[in-house]
């Protein structure tokens, strides 16, 4: 089987999660390093277009969402296992709500003024301007991915207690071990604590502290051999996606296998990626791209969270 290699950057939270998750497993990797706002080229390459981050390669086939990204993990190496847990529904759907909607209060509190005036990447005006524009490009059409900052304290005061809560009882939130839970919850933490000016919201909470010493240990030496995005792309041209013998079409989508079909994310991030359609069914969309530098791609996607339709459908 194709090494992993994932596409991301040092500061981004979702790339945190799954450094800690590749820790946790033990699994060595491959690592590119991307900016952190547009231009991608390479990884628009891989993509098609998709630009949140991160993504994660195997060879020809192209993997996004971190939700979709954990399950690749989790079959590449089934144990430790981190969906085995004695409640997945709880579970998955807790890990979702952390993903999103503490997420955006996480963005709220690391963008107040304060935390961004202490921020050594904002230390240039430029960089400040840019990374606006560049997520004001991102977010267009939709809410965004902050919440108001009063709001933002109240939902991470009011979540970090119920976390203290159940941390009183066990080591982490998935029981004695980690599971989905634990990492949807720790790049969110992670993202507020790495910053010293931020760090006394945690004041109150030490089984939350405690907690995040542990999970900390696991992206402390990731296990990670750092490549180019040329390499990356040079691999992939070298590669051909796994086989799909036959494709699975979910009847309710109206769509046939082979149509030219548009997939976007839901909530934010509409850039559209457009290919041919192989797949939809409960769990995943996946499209072939052809691309002039790599060949043929498989690009695979989450079914929650993302819409698939006829390419150039305004709906």
């Amino acid at each position: 089987m194709a090494d992993l290699i994932l596409h991301q950057y040092a500061d981004s939270p979702f790339s945190e999660k799954i450094r800690a998750l590749l820790g946790y497993k033990g699994l060595a990797y491959k690592s590119v390093e991307i900016p952190a706002i547009m231009p991608k080229p390479d990884l628009t390459t891989l993509t098609g277009g998709y630009r949140r981050t991160p993504v994660m390669q195997r060879g020809a086939d192209i993997f996004c969402d971190t939700a979709l990204i954990a399950q690749v993990i989790e079959a590449h190496k089934p144990e430790p296992s981190i969906f085995g847990g004695p409640r997945p529904a709880q579970a998955v759907a807790a890990a979702r709500w952390a993903d999103s909607e503490f997420f955006r209060s996480c963005v709220g509190l690391v963008f107040q003024p304060a935390a961004v005036a202490a921020n050594p990447r904002f230390k240039d005006p430029s960089a400040v301007e840019s990374f606006i524009r560049d997520r004001a490009a991102f977010t267009a059409g939709s809410p965004g991915l902050a919440t108001p900052l009063p709001r933002a304290q109240a939902v991470f005061r009011e979540h970090l207690s119920n976390l203290e809560k159940t941390l009183d009882h066990h080591a982490f939130l998935g029981g004695d071990s980690p599971d989905i839970v634990d990492f949807s919850n720790w790049h969110c933490c992670w993202f507020v604590y790495r910053q010293p000016v931020l760090r006394h919201y945690f004041d109150a909470y030490a089984s939350v502290s405690a907690w995040l010493d542990r999970l900390q240990v696991f992206s402390v030496e990731p296990m990670a051999t750092v490549i180019s995005g040329a390499d990356a792309i040079e691999i992939a041209r070298n590669s051909q996606p796994e086989v799909i013998d036959k494709p699975q079409i979910d009847p309710l989508v109206e769509l046939e296998a082979g149509a030219t079909v548009q997939v976007l994310p839901t909530d934010y991030g509409f850039q559209a990626v457009i290919g041919t359609l192989l797949v939809v069914d409960d769990k995943h969309i996946i499209i072939a791209r052809q691309d002039e530098q790599v060949g043929q791609l498989h690009v695979h996607f989450p079914r929650y969270g993302f819409e698939v339709a006829l390419a150039g459908d305004p709906a």
